[in-house]
């Protein structure tokens, strides 16, 4: 496989180019057409894809009589490339706004899992590229946040529940997994499979109403034909801190975000336990006010924020 992590700045900018190539390829499926649209040659056109083949060490288009097609590879990377463009034109359009210096106060409102779990290690690598934007943050779950931002208080909300106000334009950014927990002793931790009979009858420790990891986990219940009026609550917390303490101790069994959860299972002192049908995923999301898109530092932590998750993804 070529490597091109070591070569210029220059070789990068030929990297998006080759990227760019490979878009308009995939969405023809045609390489003489693809060379007119770019006035370049075919041969130029299949040189770009080769070494594109080569960097990645696997095929992106399966090659027929007259025809060709996208392998699995080809289409992850054109979902990639597509979402990389767009937020370049994004950046381009700021910048060629006059917002090359981004300065000046930027404040934020994320619900409880997004402000203690995600953003940390996010907003460290933010204020070190933009040094002249002062950041707050305040959290609080999906409806202070919601609040706060309808308020005009803040100039940009994560939340991760659904939101339903019109005033409000939510993107998706990141994609998150609840998970059924336990200590390791409990005799949930043993079984394989769960039934529904026992997650109902274990006591069970639930976020707070208003919460957006307890409106999730609901709404996945239901879905799954467990009625979350029959499970046996027998403590309410507005802390994942404070219910993952509670479910170490063997307590009962609760249901929290993967992002909670990285140094308990690394430790192995919480377990993930097997319901069978049920599967909680949910996406972050950003929340602005409907209208233009942010602009200034609210739009560049919007880009930025986009940016990070495509990382991780």
């Amino acid at each position: 496989m070529a490597d091109f992590s070591k070569n210029s700045e220059q070789v990068e900018g030929m990297h998006d180019y080759r990227l760019h190539v490979f878009r308009l390829v995939a969405e023809k499926l045609n390489f003489t057409q693809a060379s007119r649209s770019l006035r370049i040659s075919q041969p130029a056109v299949t040189q770009h894809i080769k070494l594109l083949e080569e960097y990645y060490g696997q095929p992106l288009f399966v090659r027929g009589v007259g025809a060709i097609s996208l392998t699995p590879a080809g289409h992850a990377l054109l979902e990639h490339t597509i979402k990389i463009e767009v937020m370049h034109a994004g950046l381009e359009k700021r910048l060629l706004a006059g917002l090359a210096v981004v300065g000046g106060p930027l404040k934020l409102a994320a619900s409880t899992t997004i402000a203690q779990y995600l953003l940390p290690r996010w907003l460290g690598r933010f204020q070190q590229s933009y040094p002249q934007v002062e950041l707050s943050l305040r959290m609080g779950n999906t409806e202070e946040v919601t609040g706060a931002l309808l308020a005009k208080r803040v100039d940009l909300g994560l939340i991760e529940g659904p939101s339903n106000r019109r005033e409000l334009k939510a993107v998706s950014f990141y994609e998150d997994e609840i998970v059924p927990v336990a200590a390791p002793n409990h005799p949930l931790a043993v079984s394989r499979k769960i039934s529904v009979e026992q997650l109902q009858q274990a006591p069970c420790v639930l976020r707070e109403q208003g919460s957006g990891t307890r409106r999730v986990v609901e709404s996945a219940l239901k879905r799954a034909k467990i009625d979350p009026k029959k499970l046996n609550v027998v403590m309410i917390s507005d802390s994942s801190e404070t219910i993952k303490g509670i479910l170490e101790t063997g307590m009962g069994v609760g249901f929290l975000s993967r992002l909670a959860l990285r140094h308990e299972l690394q430790r192995k002192t919480l377990q993930v336990l097997s319901v069978p049908g049920l599967k909680i995923t949910r996406p972050l999301r950003i929340l602005f006010p409907q209208g233009p898109e942010p602009l200034g530092p609210a739009g560049v932590f919007v880009d930025f924020l986009q940016d990070s998750a495509l990382k991780e993804t």
